[in-house]
């Protein structure tokens, strides 16, 4: 009767070794690897929430996108990547017809660098470092950086009354091409393309004036791709060789 009570307590002991030693040995390995795959699919389940996020706010931005693409067609035609000449003459001698003046000689001058940001204040540099060159951080970029806004000198001479020199100064500042008035100087004078009378070239009516001001151009930037938008016309750039135009005549 001893060996068999032996017997069963040996035997319970056993089993619980062997349950104590199956718990360690799988059962709480594995208890331990699925709280780290539940810790790891919160945390995927938090990323992939911030993601539909993002998406919607894409998805949202995406249906105004053709819009604002149309509107960077129509700053990039306003400022070709080149001096578009041709196109700049067409629009000029438009605007003088439109105002009733006589456009006597448009003369373009050669791009040149737009002027620099201004630069931040200077910092002194940490003790024994050499201190930068004078005038570097100030020094322009030159003309054909990609991107660089150039600006183009421009003069006009054109022939007219006042009140229609004021109405061609209003259509210069709704030009299709960027355009910046800088000065202009009036003063009485014939029209040079005109055969001129006796009772005319005296009258004082006619003005002859100077027009200066400048056009842009961002030098190598890519061409603006043009974009169609519901109930918009295709919007592109001006570009084209260079070439002289003769000056209208009436």
């Amino acid at each position: 009767m001893d060996k068999l009570k032996q017997y069963i307590v040996l035997t319970v002991l056993g089993s619980i070794v062997v349950l104590a030693a199956g718990w360690f040995l799988l059962v709480s390995p594995k208890r331990s690897e699925a709280a780290e795959l539940r810790a790891q699919a919160e945390t995927q389940q938090g990323a992939n929430a911030q993601l539909r996020t993002q998406l919607t706010v894409l998805k949202a931005q995406a249906k105004d996108l053709p819009k604002q693409q149309a509107k960077l067609a129509a700053v990039a035609a306003k400022i070709p990547d080149n001096p578009a000449l041709p196109a700049l003459i067409r629009a000029l001698v438009t605007a003088s017809t439109s105002a009733g003046v006589e456009l006597i000689s448009v003369t373009p001058g050669a791009p040149t660098a737009g002027a620099p940001a201004a630069a931040a204040a200077p910092v002194a540099p940490p003790a024994g470092a050499a201190a930068p060159a004078p005038g570097a951080a100030a020094a322009a970029a030159p003309v054909g950086v990609a991107g660089q806004l150039a600006t183009i000198p421009l003069s006009l001479n054109v022939a007219g009354g006042y009140f229609q020199i004021q109405t061609l100064l209003a259509n210069l500042e709704n030009l299709p091409r960027s355009m910046r008035v800088t000065t202009f100087s009036l003063a009485p004078g014939a029209n040079p393309l005109k055969k001129q009378t006796s009772s005319s070239a005296e009258d004082g009516r006619t003005l002859t004036t100077t027009i200066t001001g400048q056009v842009f151009m961002a030098a190598n930037r890519p061409p603006a791709t043009p974009v169609i938008v519901p109930g918009q016309a295709v919007v592109g750039t001006n570009t084209g060789p260079i070439a002289p135009v003769a000056p209208a005549k009436k």
